[in-house]
């Protein structure tokens, strides 16, 4: 039985954005691990004058002396194992299927943390689908890095409910909290063979793309969804890309609606300005979509209450 507090697992990280961070942050406390270098995406051109910005990792890295390295090539693989041969290497929102020598290379293996109850939802945008489909649940799956995506053994599963006002980020932030929470006591177990990895059940496996979550699959069809995937697109969709709707020949992006009945009648997506109400007809009779939070183009996001008052200065 290896005593981590005495003896700290050489941990290498990979990641890149706020998520991430979240994840690294809480290795890098956890004097279990010692965080021997992380592995991020190279330095994107960001804004007009196209300025060569870090990932969120790599300036929590630097800002805490740990080392950085990026690997686009086979050949850098190699190095970075040889430079910081890691007995334990864990990776959380990294994007990128890693080969096989790599992540069998560490005696404790390679770690990923995924957001969803596998086999459900492989892919690149799990909270995302998970809203849409109107799941009541995800989770987080701390799980083996196979040379497949997502399909790696188990090693445990966190559920979560989804609440009726979540959004892409709200959920997201549960996720990152609560993973970040348990990842040192279930790595602990597991070092310690504590924890007997479980195959996935591929039969049961769905997929989710990022192109699903796209500027054009955010658009509001309002003759052929039902109101309450609208409703659900709307809060999948944040906090990027937002969905949106045509609206006099401006692109109308919406934040926050919800699903109402009225005694009215309107064509799918034909809005109604009545009773202070901003309400869009969907193809159920009667039931209308409200428009809480909306920015039309050219302009700042706005409440409902701003808008109305805008059309009547």
């Amino acid at each position: 039985m290896r005593n981590l507090k005495e003896q700290p697992v050489r941990t290498l990280f990979l990641g890149t954005d706020w998520e991430s961070v979240e994840t690294l942050k809480a290795l890098d406390i956890d004097k279990r691990f010692e965080i021997v270098g992380v592995i991020t995406a190279v330095d994107k051109e960001m804004g007009r004058k196209q300025v060569l910005t870090p990932s969120k990792v790599k300036e929590y890295a630097v800002k805490n002396n740990i080392e950085v390295y990026h690997t686009q090539k086979q050949k850098e693989r190699y190095e970075v194992l040889d430079i910081f041969k890691p007995e334990l290497i864990v990776c959380k929102a990294f994007g990128e299927i890693l080969p096989g020598f790599f992540i069998q290379y560490p005696k404790y293996k390679a770690i990923n943390i995924h957001f969803s109850i596998l086999p459900k939802y492989r892919g690149a945008v799990p909270i995302q689908k998970a809203i849409l489909e109107g799941e009541k649940e995800t989770g987080i799956s701390i799980m083996l890095m196979s040379d497949g995506m997502d399909e790696g053994d188990i090693l445990k599963i966190f559920k979560e409910p989804i609440l009726l006002d979540d959004t892409n980020l709200s959920l997201r932030k549960r996720l990152v909290k609560k993973s970040a929470e348990v990842l040192g006591d279930i790595l602990e177990d597991w070092v310690n063979g504590k924890i007997t990895p479980v195959v996935q059940d591929s039969s049961k496996a769905t997929y989710c793309w990022q192109k699903d979550i796209s500027k054009e699959n955010a658009q509001i069809l309002w003759d052929s969804m039902e109101p309450k995937y609208i409703e659900r697109l709307v809060r999948a969709m944040l906090p990027w890309p937002v969905a949106w709707c045509m609206l006099d020949g401006k692109r109308v992006k919406l934040f926050d609606v919800e699903i109402v009945d009225r005694d009215i009648f309107k064509k799918p997506g034909e809005i109604s300005y009545d009773n202070s109400e901003i309400l869009f007809g969907t193809k159920d009779d009667g039931v209308f979509v409200k428009v809480n939070e909306l920015q039309i183009e050219g302009k700042n996001k706005m409440s409902y209450t701003q808008f109305l008052n805008g059309m009547k200065s």
